[in-house]
């Protein structure tokens, strides 16, 4: 396997292994491009309030964390608070602790941030070209494997429990990234374990960038 995919650990208690796909960076509709909202977008967000479990809700925080993740307009996305996330992950018959929900957004927020950083590594091959590549949109798309996670299942690896495409605007050039997201090896330091692999789609831009990343973990220039 080509080495771009990275096991981040968050410490902390477990929660459900579901939250990933429940609001991912702001948007609740999976299969459906949807982008996140910027810091100047409405309050109502593209991760909507949900309607059920009103009453718990009401005690969650409102508050949003701003993301470092740059928008099409440059702009940093906002991260779905306790209350949009709890919202939607119950509309779409979730079960979750309103008490877990701190640590929900938490690593939602974290797992978000690496994926943008494993991103921005195969971005960094083309600094000279473009230094400032933006997020346009990503789709979740739980429930579809890609041919990669197909591949590997067939030899044995479990399938991830969530899979995005990320749309990155490479100053003027449309690229997109596969993210798979695995559930990683868990320990009594870190009982939550996300292992995140990022590549870019199957181009041959895309094809040429995962040997060059693979060639430079081997030391061969």
């Amino acid at each position: 396997a080509l080495p771009i995919s990275t096991i981040f650990f968050v410490s902390g208690p477990a929660v459900v292994a579901t939250m990933a796909s429940a609001c991912p960076l702001g948007h609740g509709k999976a299969a459906a491009e949807v982008p996140p909202v910027s810091s100047g977008g409405s309050a109502s967000s593209s991760c909507p309030l949900g309607h059920t479990a009103a009453d718990a809700s009401k005690t969650l925080s409102g508050e949003r964390e701003v993301s470092t993740i740059p928008s099409a307009d440059g702009s940093p996305f906002m991260y779905p608070s306790e209350r949009q996330f709890f919202g939607s992950a119950t509309a779409k018959g979730h079960e979750l602790d309103p008490k877990d929900m701190s640590m929900v957004i938490a690593i939602h927020n974290a797992v978000n941030e690496k994926t943008w950083q494993e991103i921005l590594k195969y971005e960094r091959l083309h600094s000279q070209e473009c230094a400032d590549s933006k997020l346009i949109r990503f789709l979740g798309r739980p429930g579809e494997l890609s041919p990669k996670a197909r591949f590997t299942s067939f030899l044995g690896r479990t399938l991830p429990f969530d899979r995005h495409d990320w749309h990155v605007d490479r100053c003027g050039t449309h690229v997109r990234y596969i993210v798979d997201f695995y559930d990683g090896k868990q320990s009594p330091d870190h009982p939550v374990s996300i292992h995140i692999d990022a590549r870019p789609e199957v181009s041959w831009g895309g094809l040429r960038d995962r040997f060059t990343m693979w060639a430079r973990s081997l030391n061969i220039f």
